[in-house]
């Protein structure tokens, strides 16, 4: 049990990081390039999607990559999608 305990604890350790990574980029955007900010969001997406490998590669080696790195890069998405939701009628296109 305290295996299991200390597994899930790793994986939600290195999944929020990534979470908080996409929040602070959307804030960012938003404050400093609103105007342009749907073109700002995606390369924030990278920076999380190369976060997210750099915590995964960079910590204990425990079964689950996968699952980790789409759970972390997934609520990525989901961040980003909701900040390109509140930046599209800010946006000169």
């Amino acid at each position: 049990m305290e295996g299991m305990r200390n597994a899930m604890s790793w994986q939600w350790a290195s999944v929020w990081p990534v979470w908080l990574v996409a929040v602070v980029g959307a804030v960012l955007v938003g404050v400093l390039q609103p105007t342009d900010g749907i073109v700002w969001l995606p390369i924030v997406l990278g920076a999380c999607t190369l976060v997210a490998f750099a915590i995964q590669l960079g910590g204990p080696t425990e079964p689950g990559l996968v699952d980790r790195l789409a759970a972390a890069v997934f609520g990525s998405v989901v961040v980003l999608a909701i900040a390109s939701a509140i930046l599209v009628p800010l946006t000169h296109l």
